[in-house]
């Protein structure tokens, strides 16, 4: 942990330099590249803070103990002991611990998106974790949403064990310890996102017209739309039948499902042809696409020639 004057900075092995950057790397905090992972418990007193700052990684936040206020994305709420949150990459938060005597304990589990990347899409089929580790965050800057998860006294010890075992594994590192953290990292997930299931119902449906929740929804699939969303898990969010929701949300969107997030990745995926040196592959890998000719065959119906020649005759320059 790194202070300077009333600012306090979550360690890892960030350098002095960290005092001067707002926007964290995987390499200043993380393991390594091919482990990218970093668990540690940090202490906060009263009056200090984490500066405002963003970072590469996700960051998995769990209260231990004391009392203070995250802000996230310009808005600031008041946290205590037993809430969990989800920090997703490149959104802006800051911390303040509270004024009690009693200092802020904070658990940041701090993991890469390409750590977990086959696990995940395994858990994006199971709708608790969806609203847990997507829809939560999602909206989570709506002024009328009100349900982070605070666990309750028993949930909070087995937490504790959890991530005990995780860090036992991580602070010995025996042989095989990267496969048990992963393993128990998932089971955290698990979890989280069950004790989250029991919280509250259909939270995009919340205080919200059709009109509204549609445009709700199409921000939710542009901002996740690598993800391996599905048209029966846009439904479910929105409490609807298959059908009902496909006709109300190409009536105000004006695309069906598929081709709105069709279209986002297909842009998305122009951009990175242009600006990055990806291969063809990784491209198609990073917009949501693993079938590659599935992906080539789009774009050139899209487009009208292949990702290869798009590359080859709209070079990014500057």
């Amino acid at each position: 942990m790194i202070q300077s004057g009333q600012i306090t900075f979550l360690g890892g092995h960030a350098g002095r330099e960290a005092l001067f950057l707002t926007r964290f790397s995987n390499d200043a905090f993380l393991e390594s590249p091919d482990f990218p992972f970093h668990l540690a418990l940090y202490e906060f007193k009263r009056g200090e803070s984490v500066a405002p700052h963003s970072h590469e990684f996700i960051e998995f936040v769990y209260v231990y103990g004391g009392t203070g206020t995250h802000e996230y994305r310009g808005i600031g709420y008041p946290i205590r002991e037993g809430d969990v949150f989800v920090i997703e990459p490149g959104a802006e938060h800051a911390y303040r611990a509270g004024s009690d005597k009693q200092p802020l304990e904070v658990y940041n589990i701090l993991v890469a998106p390409a750590l977990l990347r086959h696990e995940m899409e395994a858990l994006f089929r199971v709708s608790s974790f969806v609203d847990f580790f997507y829809v939560e965050p999602f909206l989570r800057e709506s002024a009328q949403f009100q349900s982070r998860l605070t666990l309750t006294p028993q949930h909070r010890i087995e937490m504790k064990l959890l991530i005990e075992r995780i860090g036992e594994e991580y602070r010995e590192k025996k042989p095989g310890y990267r496969i048990l953290v992963k393993t128990r990292l998932i089971e955290m997930l698990v979890f989280l996102s069950r004790c989250y299931s029991g919280l509250l119902h259909k939270p995009m449906t919340s205080n919200a017209g059709e009109e509204s929740l549609m445009r709700r929804i199409a921000e939710f699939i542009e901002l996740h739309h690598a993800s391996p969303l599905t048209l029966a898990q846009m439904s479910q969010m929105c409490d609807m039948s298959q059908s009902a929701f496909t006709l109300k949300f190409k009536q105000h969107i004006g695309k069906s499902f598929l081709e709105y997030r069709n279209d986002i990745r297909l842009e998305t995926a122009k951009k990175l042809l242009a600006s990055t040196d990806y291969t063809i592959l990784r491209v198609s890998q990073e917009v949501g696409f693993d079938d590659l000719s599935f992906f080539n065959k789009l774009f050139k119906q899209a487009e009208g020639v292949t990702p290869g020649q798009f590359r080859r005759t709209n070079p990014e320059t500057g």
